[in-house]
């Protein structure tokens, strides 16, 4: 049974509370209230970067946040934890994905930094042969937000970057990649409808949504085993690897069902809110 001691449950964004097309559904947001309401502790952890998040989080009651696959920790509207990227390791891998031809964004704090390629792509001046759904939420986040800069306003003693997410156009570049970042970050490929884009991102070793989830759990003053977990990609893997109890959705990468410790219904089935039900959290 869950519900005999207070709970941190750590929610993923994308493909988790939220589907695509269609927001969060009410009664998963009725969910989140009801297990507030019981006593546990809901956080968001987010790849996304918080000048990211979408709107449709303006309305839900959260205790705290973590954005930008772990590097940035917020408990009621207050940053307690933030960790950034050396600018040297930013500019070699800057360097590295430009030969590349890569697509890349440096994703600050505060703003976000497009490669020259991605202005084109953005801008409608360059046009790919797919529809990559990634850049059609990263071309209506363009129109919409002003915090977008050209990347040759990037300087080292400027805005702090903790992640960098980028996009390969060729499949013998994905290996090269995971080889040559693997040092000094996670490399996360998410799986794709097309074989001719890849998008990823680059987290850093150090500060994950594990790593995350640890320091909330301390500042919470609760054992790590008292932590549930949801997610749905391979930016979760640590946070589902060191909850106590690490849950990823039906539709989640299949890599990461391997070390999950339950499987739930889809997104579009409501699954955060049948396992919570399961678990007797609501």
């Amino acid at each position: 049974m869950y519900n005999k001691k207070r709970k941190a449950i750590f929610f993923d964004i994308d493909g988790t509370l939220l589907a695509s097309g269609e927001g969060i559904h009410e009664s998963v947001r009725e969910a989140l209230k009801k297990v507030r309401n019981h006593g546990h502790q809901i956080f968001i952890a987010t790849g996304r970067a918080w000048c990211c998040l979408p709107e449709e989080l303006q309305d839900v009651e959260l205790d705290g946040l973590i954005a930008s696959a772990g590097s940035d920790i917020w408990f009621h509207g207050q940053n307690v934890y933030r960790q950034s990227l050396s600018p040297d390791l930013i500019e070699h891998t800057c360097q590295i994905l430009k030969e590349m031809d890569a697509v890349y964004l440096l994703e600050g704090f505060d703003r976000i930094y497009v490669s020259e390629k991605a202005q084109r792509i953005l801008l409608g001046k360059e046009v790919l042969p797919n529809d990559n759904p990634e850049l059609v939420r990263w071309k209506k986040y363009f129109r919409q937000k002003s915090n977008l800069y050209p990347i040759e306003e990037w300087t080292p003693d400027g805005e702090k970057v903790p992640k960098i997410t980028f996009m390969l156009f060729q499949k013998e570049q994905v290996e090269k990649v995971k080889e040559i970042m693997s040092e000094h970050f996670h490399v996360v490929f998410f799986p794709a409808a097309y074989d001719d884009f890849w998008n990823g991102e680059l987290i850093s070793r150090t500060a994950d949504k594990g790593t995350a989830i640890q320091k909330a759990a301390e500042l919470l003053h609760i054992g790590i085993k008292d932590t549930i977990a949801f997610g749905d990609s391979m930016n979760d893997y640590e946070m589902i690897e060191k909850a106590g109890c690490g849950v990823v959705m039906a539709n989640g990468d299949e890599y990461l069902k391997t070390i999950a410790d339950r499987i739930c219904e889809s997104v579009q089935e409501d699954g955060v809110v049948r396992e919570l039900e399961r678990m007797h959290l609501i």
